[in-house]
C-alpha cells in the first residue's frame, strides 16, 4: 500500500514540475536560440533546383556540381557560375548558351567564383547574396559568354558583381542539414561592375528586374568544397 502510494505522489510531483515549467520556461526561445547566419555557415549543395515554373533545372546548372561555402566572415566560394547565369538571363537565354557554358565555368581546375554574403542577426528569412562572375584563368572569358548571350559594346565587363537582395531563406522543419533559397517577388536585384578606385558603378548591360524567380534546396556537406568537386569529376 505505502509503495502504490508513493508512485502516485511521484508522478503527481512530476506532473506538477512539468506544469511550472512550462508555464515558466520559454521553450520556443530555446528552439530558436541558434541565429539564422551561424545555421546557414558551411558547405552546401545544391540538390533541387526549379525554374518559376517549378520545371527541375538541376541537370542544367550543376556543371558538375553546384557548391556553395558560406563563411563566418561573410565571403562566399562556390561553383555556382551557371546557376547564377540562368538567375540572371533566364531559361531560354541560358538553353542557347548551355553547351558553351562549361568553357567559361570549368570547375575541375579548382578555380572557384567568389562572392559575399549578408544577413541580419538572430532568426530571419531573408538575407542577400552578390556572386562575382568573371572568366577563369585559361579558360573562354566572361566577355565570350556576354556575346554569346548578344551583349556586347560598352557592357563587355570582364567582371560583373550580381547582388540579390532579400533571398528567402528557409530549414526542413528544424533540421540544419536542409535549406532552400527562393529568389521571388520580395528579392531585389542589382548588377555592378567597378572602376579603378574598386567603387560600385551599375552595370546596365542586361535589366537587373527580369531574374528569374527559381528555388534552390541545398543539402550540408561535412567535406571540403575541393574534395567534392574532385569526386564529382573523377
Amino acid at each position: 500500500m505505502k509503495s502504490i502510494f508513493t508512485t502516485i505522489l511521484f508522478f503527481s510531483a512530476s506532473a506538477l514540475f512539468l506544469t511550472v515549467s512550462c508555464d515558466l520556461f520559454d521553450w520556443d526561445a530555446l528552439l530558436e536560440q541558434d541565429p539564422t547566419k551561424s545555421r546557414m555557415e558551411g558547405v552546401w549543395e545544391v540538390t533541387e533546383a526549379y525554374n518559376e515554373d517549378g520545371e527541375s533545372i538541376l541537370d542544367s546548372i550543376s556543371i558538375p556540381i553546384t557548391l556553395f561555402h558560406l563563411s563566418s566572415d561573410n565571403t562566399v566560394i562556390s561553383t555556382a557560375g551557371p546557376m547564377v547565369t540562368y538567375l540572371v538571363y533566364g531559361g531560354s537565354k541560358y538553353t542557347s548558351i548551355a553547351s558553351k557554358i562549361d568553357e567559361v565555368f570549368n570547375y575541375a581546375s579548382l578555380d572557384l567564383n567568389g562572392g559575399e554574403w549578408f544577413i541580419d542577426g538572430g532568426q530571419v528569412t531573408r538575407f542577400t547574396l552578390e556572386m562575382k562572375l568573371e572568366g577563369l584563368p585559361g579558360q573562354k572569358s566572361l566577355t565570350d559568354l556576354l556575346g554569346w548571350l548578344g551583349i556586347g559594346g560598352d557592357y563587355l565587363d570582364v567582371t560583373i558583381y550580381h547582388k540579390f537582395m532579400d533571398v528567402k531563406v528557409t530549414f526542413e522543419d528544424w533540421n540544419d542539414t536542409v535549406m532552400t533559397w527562393e529568389f521571388d517577388n520580395t528579392t531585389e536585384a542589382v548588377y555592378n561592375k567597378k572602376n579603378s578606385r574598386g567603387e560600385y558603378v551599375l552595370w546596365e548591360g542586361w535589366p537587373a528586374d527580369n531574374f528569374s524567380h527559381c528555388s534552390f534546396v541545398l543539402t550540408k556537406r561535412v567535406k571540403d568544397i575541393k574534395d567534392l568537386i574532385k569526386e564529382a569529376t573523377e
